[in-house]
């Protein structure tokens, strides 16, 4: 009967070694999703690697001296397009950030509801100042004798080399560039997404704030269609930015 614990003590170690690791590949697969949807947003939304990072490397290291400022025009006209409509997108999302604040039972609502769509104000007046600024330095720099040299020094700030894989040095855009010319973007979805963060807030809020728990009213009702159309939206979008991924090689 002595024996018994030692035997009991083995087999619970065992187990608990079994159960760690059991854990330990749990977490790592969690982690693994999280990092897949970041970088599905991340590279679908903000910095396409295949049609941002790829197509600086090539208008960088381009070695005919003509067909580099070609494509440095290219890059130049299509940024400044981009940087447009931005600059209209954003006012019009900071004008249904501004109009929740009409609403007539916003003022019984929590704090924390108006401080998210006060947040997504100040997100989508920066996504146009950067856009503007950004357009600012594009048009000067294009007007100088040596624009186009200056536009790529904008991109390559550190003029760093990086050995290719057929042994030859180039040019490598520098990370921070890249995130700093896809700012506005990057400041216009967090002001879309304090929007509807918002209005998800508000909509639940509605219907757990008397303290009784969910309660299937009207409320809920309308809480519930809206997540599932959000849910549906946000899987679509995914879906479609996956479709639209494409392999742009680095020559």
């Amino acid at each position: 009967m002595a024996d018994a614990p030692l035997l009991g003590g083995a087999n619970d170690t065992t187990r608990s070694t079994g159960s760690h690791r059991h854990n330990a590949r749990s977490v790592d697969s969690h982690l693994g999703i999280l990092r897949s949807i970041f970088k599905l947003f991340y590279t679908g939304l903000i910095a396409p690697a295949d049609t941002t990072y790829a197509t600086i490397m090539v208008l960088l290291n381009c070695p005919d001296p003509d067909e580099r400022d070609k494509l440095t025009m290219q890059w130049r006209d299509h940024k400044l397009n981009e940087l447009s409509f931005i600059g209209v997108t954003s006012p019009l999302t900071a004008v249904c950030l501004v109009s929740t604040g009409s609403w007539p039972e916003i003022s019984s609502k929590p704090w924390f509801i108006k401080a998210i769509w006060y947040c997504g104000i100040v997100f989508a007046v920066f996504s146009v100042l950067t856009a503007a600024q950004q357009s600012l330095r594009l048009h000067r720099l294009s007007a100088h004798r040596n624009g186009l040299h200056y536009i790529r020094l904008c991109l390559v700030r550190d003029r760093k080399r990086l050995d290719s894989e057929e042994g030859q040095l180039k040019l490598v855009p520098r990370p921070f560039q890249v995130w700093s010319w896809q700012s506005s973007m990057v400041f216009l979805l967090m002001a879309v997404a304090c929007l509807i963060l918002g209005m998800l807030v508000l909509l639940w809020t509605a219907v757990i704030e008397d303290g009784r728990g969910i309660v299937w009213d009207e409320d809920a009702k309308l809480a519930t269609t809206f997540t599932v159309v959000l849910v549906a939206s946000i899987a679509f979008l995914l879906a479609s930015q996956v479709s639209m991924m494409v392999g742009v090689a680095v020559d």
